[in-house]
């Protein structure tokens, strides 16, 4: 994987990430909109874990260098 790919993948997960978050915002605001019923733990969990895997991937390619 090359280092285009990986920022592609830290920033994905960045927006995952701030995306459930925002979600589970809206979720105890409106516990009974369409919204609510999305898993919002499991996107902000998917967006922090992608977020670190890219990060490390970025250190290890950037010290390499």
């Amino acid at each position: 994987m090359d280092a285009q790919a990986t920022w592609t993948l830290l920033a994905t997960g960045a927006v995952l990430a701030l995306a459930g978050a925002l979600g589970g915002i809206a979720r105890t605001k409106a516990p009974l909109a369409w919204h609510a019923h999305l898993p919002w733990n499991g996107i902000a969990f998917g967006g922090v874990a992608t977020a670190l895997m890219a990060a490390v991937h970025l250190f290890t390619l950037l010290r390499g260098a």
